[in-house]
């Protein structure tokens, strides 16, 4: 077991997400809510890591689903 410093520690949590979902993008509908679940813990810890409570990041989610809209109509602005 190694404990990382603060850069490494980034590096490796962007290496795990990159990870996370390369596995939820290959999951099977029965998997997924699992996988989501790794990836938000990954993004939990990237939110901490840089300074971030989860709970502000979700104000600012919120603020650019106002601006900008969701996924939710499937448009693909490409």
């Amino acid at each position: 077991m190694t404990v990382l410093g603060e850069a490494d520690y980034r590096e490796a949590l962007l290496e795990k997400l990159f990870e996370e979902a390369a596995e939820l993008r290959g999951a099977a509908v029965t998997e997924v809510a699992e996988e989501i679940a790794d990836v938000l813990e990954v993004l939990r810890a990237v939110a901490k890591v840089h300074g971030h409570e989860w709970a502000d990041i979700e104000k600012v989610a919120e603020a650019k689903r106002a601006e900008r809209g969701a996924f939710l109509e499937r448009l693909y602005l490409g």
